[in-house]
């Protein structure tokens, strides 16, 4: 299974690039995390979720490798 993060830092900003990006890398909408929130906020919602996803992914398939895609 794979998960993808999408995040921007403005209201103003859209995340369609971002999403679409990590969508053509074969992560299902379902499966990407994405938040509007800024740099400056310690504590990302989605982000963290995003992360226990994986490591429970990870704890039930030990022998499967992770990796992530770069949108940039």
């Amino acid at each position: 299974m794979r998960i993808g993060y999408a995040r921007c830092s403005t209201l103003g900003q859209e995340l369609d690039s971002q999403l679409d990006a990590l969508s053509k890398h074969g992560i299902p909408r379902g499966k990407i995390f994405s938040q509007k929130i800024s740099t400056q906020v310690r504590v990302r919602p989605k982000f963290e979720e995003a992360l226990r996803t994986a490591r429970e992914v990870k704890a039930h398939a030990p022998h499967c490798r992770s990796s992530s895609p770069s949108t940039k």
